[in-house]
């Protein structure tokens, strides 16, 4: 981002970023960000109708399952009460307008490969890790609803990630 790019206001945050996922199948989707993945479950809540429609999300109330990465960020699954309808999952990821995949940075990519071939897990990408840039390698998946999920492992995180690795 070039200097008239930058903001002289910056938003303060009290914990990592989270990202939410409409699901309509809760338990295929725990099983596989749970189970394959290891994210560990932080909390399980009901919301009922009034509060959802209150603030806007559905009138349907909801079921959020919060799952909690290495790292502390959260994956929230969300579960209305009336599914919404799937999106179609395009040929390409970046023919899906909106949020197109959640990414996770990994040490060993060849170990997550490995992990996901073992749970039939459709790989985007193909079955090898891929190399975009000199040592930068990458593997896209699909959770089961159709969401795409990238996996990047870099050869020094501490260059690409000097905010966390100073």
């Amino acid at each position: 981002m070039g200097p008239a790019c930058q903001s002289s206001w910056s938003l303060k945050m009290t914990a990592p970023m989270e990202v939410a996922i409409s699901v309509n199948d809760m338990d295929k989707m725990l099983q596989f960000y749970t189970e394959i993945l290891g994210l560990k479950t932080f909390a399980d809540n009901e919301v009922p109708p009034e509060m959802t429609a209150r603030v806007g999300q559905t009138p349907y109330g909801l079921r959020v399952v919060r799952l909690l990465t290495p790292h502390s960020e959260m994956v929230r699954l969300i579960q209305v009460g009336k599914p919404p309808k799937p999106n179609k999952v395009p040929r390409y990821i970046f023919e899906r307008h909106g949020l197109i995949y959640i990414s996770f940075l990994v040490p060993d990519l060849e170990e997550v490969l490995k992990r996901l071939k073992e749970h039939n897990v459709r790989l985007v990408s193909g079955d090898q890790k891929i190399e975009v840039r000199p040592g930068v390698f990458v593997v896209y998946a699909l959770d089961p609803e159709g969401n795409y999920v990238e996996f990047l492992e870099y050869p020094d995180i501490a260059s690409y990630r000097r905010d966390i690795y100073k």
